[in-house]
């Protein structure tokens, strides 16, 4: 009689920080960078959702916020994955090997947010201040540059369209010019019996849209022309700590505390769908 000794591990999920798809373009896989609340960082495949690679980290540096960047200022366009987080830096990471490879401090304490437009990265920081990083120099190049003033509060998530900045913070999300830095308005969130909605995730979409990740478990996507509310769904438990969008801008990915990942797509010629894989990572 043959024998054989198993061990069964109790599963314990991890919650999900930050999430950022890769833009197609760079000749590779598609990509999903994960950032863990334990401070790990993963690297999956969307085509199969098999874990590509993983780095350990520190609960105390987590990612808050990743972003990638598709870099084609010299050669064939590359990949450039970077995040940021509570500590305070903004940190590049090699995208093979998942080693930091450049830090950069914008100086506006703990940071929240990330969004990339063209050769600017912007930081959603602690003292209600937009900070602005060059990316000019290439993979390893990280140069602060400016601020620009949004609130007197700490800004929890930011979003670029067209010329303009969507900020995340009590309660609201304002709509500011990065040009002139006039608030040229703002959309209103629900409120919980006690306290203000927190705006964790903020992400563009097509045809001028917004989607925005809470504290109530809402996802919500906002016309940022009317800045009104088109549709709000409701599939998460917690709160929503990141959201994802591809590049086309219809497929949108959000996890949270719940470490749930749901996906939602936009058919032609109708309204948005929601498309619930209830897959967890």
């Amino acid at each position: 009689m043959e024998l054989l000794r198993t061990r069964v591990c109790e599963w314990q999920p991890v919650g999900i920080d930050s999430l950022a798809i890769a833009p197609s373009g760079a000749g590779s896989s598609p990509r999903l960078a994960v950032g863990r609340e334990n401070g790990a960082l993963e690297l999956w495949d969307t085509e199969t959702w098999h874990l590509r690679s993983s780095a350990p980290g520190n609960s105390r540096r987590r990612p808050r916020s990743l972003v990638w960047v598709l870099d084609s200022a010299e050669g064939p366009p590359k990949l450039r994955l970077i995040s940021a987080g509570l500590h305070g830096e903004v940190t590049e990471w090699d995208v093979d090997t998942l080693e930091p490879i450049e830090t950069c401090s914008p100086g506006g304490g703990a940071i929240w947010g990330l969004s990339v437009q063209g050769e600017h990265l912007f930081a959603a920081c602690d003292d209600g201040t937009v900070r602005v990083v060059s990316l000019a120099g290439g993979a390893g190049s990280l140069m602060y540059t400016k601020r620009i003033s949004v609130a007197t509060s700490r800004l929890l998530s930011l979003a670029i369209q067209d010329r303009a900045v969507f900020a995340g913070a009590d309660g609201k999300i304002s709509k500011w010019s990065i040009e002139t830095s006039v608030c040229e308005g703002s959309m209103q969130l629900e409120k919980p019996p006690q306290g203000q909605t927190l705006i964790w995730s903020l992400v563009s979409l097509e045809d001028q849209m917004l989607a925005s990740g809470d504290s109530l478990g809402l996802v919500q996507i906002w016309d940022t022309v009317a800045c009104v509310l088109l549709h709000r769904f409701a599939q998460h438990q917690a709160d929503v700590l990141a959201l994802a969008a591809s590049g086309d801008g219809r497929t949108l990915l959000s996890g949270g505390v719940d470490a749930k990942i749901s996906e939602f797509g936009r058919q032609k010629g109708s309204q948005e769908k929601l498309l619930d894989m209830g897959f967890r990572v």
